[in-house]
């Protein structure tokens, strides 16, 4: 048999046995975990992959004529949108000046109101001075 000698110049073939011992019992005591480890690692690779293919056929489904068509709706989006908002103001616009324009209009209807009942007034007291003048009559001399 050959010695193991260190490069100390030491016999290490006392220890051989010790350190195969040791080194055994540690593999009995980690290598069932270590075993566990690597197939739950391999199962999850495995599963890893298959959830990687079936992302690229969902990827795949929605082909580019389905994103230009979306693409598509997000720019009519927008543009409905701001024409929505733009009938909005017009919309405020033709309140506003709606509600002007029925002020305007009560207020005319009152100064007419007023003229006519002002022309009534003139016309009654007209009438009372015409009458008032055939009661009397004129005296000629």
């Amino acid at each position: 048999m050959s010695q193991d000698i260190d490069f100390e110049g030491e016999d290490t073939s006392a220890y051989s046995d010790t350190v195969k011992a040791l080194s055994s019992g540690l593999l009995q005591i980690y290598e069932p975990t270590l075993n566990e480890v690597k197939a739950d690692l391999s199962e999850l690779l495995n599963k890893q992959e298959e959830v990687q293919k079936a992302l690229e056929k969902e990827k795949q489904v929605y082909s580019t004529q389905d994103v230009q068509q979306i693409n598509e709706m997000v720019i009519k989006i927008k543009y409905y949108r701001e024409k929505a908002i733009r009938i909005k103001t017009q919309m405020h616009q033709v309140h506003q000046r709606t509600k002007s324009l029925r002020g305007k209009a009560l207020d005319m209807q009152e100064l007419k109101v007023n003229q006519c009942a002002s022309k009534l007034q003139q016309l009654h007291y007209e009438e009372s001075l015409v009458a008032n003048n055939k009661r009397t009559p004129n005296k000629k001399s």
